[in-house]
């Protein structure tokens, strides 16, 4: 029996007043949480070493070992931590907590993958690439931003 390919559903998350937390503490981590800044500051970093560059982000963080009691208080946990089986147990711990869980660069172990986000005022928009091709997504965001920002010009100066 072959295993189904994952099928990712493209929604938007009400996440006022929820936190997120953030497992692993390098440079991948950091990477999260600047894209993860721009919608809350609500998240909060758990990991044995933490760079200096996530410890002088303004965020909460735990230089500790994760331990599943931990996940309680989140609503989305966002791992970036590359050992197999501490993302398997991972998956067993989120599962029962009831959270769910991306994986940094693994999309089979995500729950929920991340798109690639253009955002002006109250109008945001995603480009999901299913999890397979990031740089892709990225690029077509690039493109509507680049459109968007033109078509605010033009608007701009028409109205003048």
């Amino acid at each position: 029996m072959s295993k189904q390919k994952k099928q990712f559903l493209p929604i938007a998350l009400d996440i006022t007043d929820k936190k997120i937390l953030i497992i692993g503490g390098d440079e991948d981590a950091y990477k999260k949480l600047k894209i993860l800044q721009r919608s809350t500051n609500l998240i909060e970093v758990i990991a044995p070493q933490i760079i200096s560059w996530i410890k002088n982000s303004g965020v909460v963080y735990h230089e500790k070992q994760y331990s599943k009691e931990v996940l309680k208080d989140y609503f989305l946990i966002y791992s970036c931590v590359e050992d197999p089986a501490f993302v398997r147990q991972l998956m067993r711990d989120t599962k029962e907590a009831g959270v769910l869980l991306n994986v940094h660069d693994q999309p089979d172990f995500c729950e929920f993958v991340s798109p690639a986000i253009y955002k002006h005022s109250n109008i945001s928009v995603a480009v999901s690439s299913n999890g397979e091709d990031v740089y892709e997504s990225i690029r077509m965001r690039n493109q509507l931003k680049d459109y968007f920002e033109n078509y605010q010009l033009q608007k701009q100066l028409i109205a003048n």
